[in-house]
């Protein structure tokens, strides 16, 4: 049987700025490594939700603020960078110009509106809950935020024919299958502690968004890229999030 701590490591290499070997996901088909795209989530939640605690004496506004920031410095901003190329491709109309607006370097209104609307609202909706609350949906939306790549790799078509999107579709459905499994086993419980019926409404909103957005990008784009990846993961983890706040 062979060892998941290559592929664990890769996944993280590839995800984050973790200080892990880069040469990890180098040389490494992405396909090898997928299914533990949720256990990056935890990493990432679980800094996020320490973040959140250890300012906590400071005002939860303030110690929200600093675990929405924990997440995209420990990623480098990789799925927020996804989030307003894809808003920016949806300005023209015309979606081979669409998709070269994505490639633009520079961030354009929607981009900007979009990433200050994800932000907003997670502080807004994690800001009046106590540390522990808000440290466990962290967890859980990074989690469920993540494991939303699995589906859209195995069912949407890429949009281009080069670039990060190609790479990982066409996903096995083995593969679906064991992510899912780590990303239940770990979200569940954690909307669980929140309360009961937490894990259920916010399980049921990251499907829902998840499947939302790969018909938008479907049409929007003619299918996935890299960017729309990230723009998934996001309104995922905030649909998690307000998911299970809505049954606090």
């Amino acid at each position: 049987m062979r060892s998941p701590v290559g592929p664990i490591v890769a996944a993280h290499a590839f995800l984050t700025r973790l200080p892990v070997p880069r040469r990890a996901d180098g040389g490494m088909d992405p396909h090898r490594f997928m299914a533990w795209l949720p256990l990056v989530g935890l990493t990432v939640g679980l800094i996020a939700a320490a973040t959140r605690w250890a300012a906590d004496p400071l005002g939860p506004v303030f110690a929200t603020l600093a675990a929405c920031a924990a997440g995209p410095l420990v990623t480098g901003a990789f799925h927020e960078d996804g989030l307003a190329d894809t808003f920016d491709g949806l300005g023209p109309l015309d979606r081979s110009r669409r998709l070269q607006a994505m490639r633009d370097s520079r961030l354009g209104t929607f981009g900007v509106l979009a990433l200050v609307a994800s932000f907003g609202a997670r502080v807004a909706l994690l800001a009046p809950l106590g540390w522990r609350q808000a440290g466990a949906l962290l967890v859980a939306g990074h989690v469920l935020g993540r494991w939303s790549t699995l589906p859209l790799a195995r069912w949407a078509p890429p949009a281009r024919t080069e670039g990060l999107g190609t790479t990982v579709t066409g996903l096995a459905g083995r593969t679906v299958a064991a992510g899912t499994a780590l990303a239940a086993a770990i979200a569940v419980p954690a909307l669980w502690w929140v309360t009961p019926g937490a894990a259920g409404a916010a399980v049921a909103a990251a499907a829902v968004v998840t499947a939302v957005t790969g018909v938008w990008w479907l049409r929007a784009f003619g299918g996935v890229t890299g960017d729309t990846y990230g723009a998934t993961n996001q309104l995922v983890e905030i649909a998690t999030i307000a998911g299970a706040v809505a049954v606090l």
